[in-house]
């Protein structure tokens, strides 16, 4: 039976949405692992800038891998073993907190040999994943790439789709 995943992100047509300022300085991102996370403190404030108008999707993925509170509830449906470390974002400016979470989740090496890397190897052109690697599996970060790379089986997926969650998109992904 062929599974389905769908890459888990961002909405790019949210293009109005909190900035964070001063990642560094707030979090070492090479701690963002399931060996390393005890090495992140369990609450990561960190300062956003925005507009009046900004939305906050339930998944922000320009900077950090964020997730909403909401969205959190459901991951922890389908991957309980995930790490959360609670994120709230401030906005100084208009005087508003956002409810974030910093999901770590299971790293899976799934990379098909068909899969085209640019430069180095840690970016992805083309994404294509090996089923036989990811069997059994509901949520995984693709430990291969670079950036975050969150991927989902098509049960999360639906179940995403039902709850209307705003500014986040599913991405189809091809297994072999």
């Amino acid at each position: 039976m062929m599974k389905e995943y769908f890459v888990l992100k961002q909405d790019e047509r949210e293009t109005d949405v909190p900035v964070l300022v001063d990642i560094r300085r707030q979090i070492d991102v090479r701690d963002i692992h399931w060996t390393s996370a005890h090495k992140l403190a369990e609450m990561i404030v960190m300062q956003v800038r925005a507009n009046q108008e900004s939305t906050c999707p339930d998944v922000l993925d320009g900077q950090l891998y964020l997730i909403s509170d909401r969205l959190k509830r459901l991951v922890e449906l389908y991957a309980p073993d995930t790490i959360f470390k609670q994120t709230p974002l401030i906005d100084l400016k208009y005087r508003r907190q956002h409810h974030y979470f910093l999901p770590i989740f299971e790293e899976v090496e799934a990379l098909s040999s068909h899969s085209e890397r640019v430069g180095d190897g840690s970016v992805i052109r083309k994404l294509v994943l090996n089923g036989e690697l990811l069997s059994g599996k509901r949520i995984v970060r693709i430990k291969e790439s670079g950036k975050p790379l969150i991927v989902v089986r098509l049960d999360v997926a639906e179940s995403i789709l039902r709850r209307d969650f705003a500014g986040v998109r599913l991405e189809r992904v091809q297994v072999e």
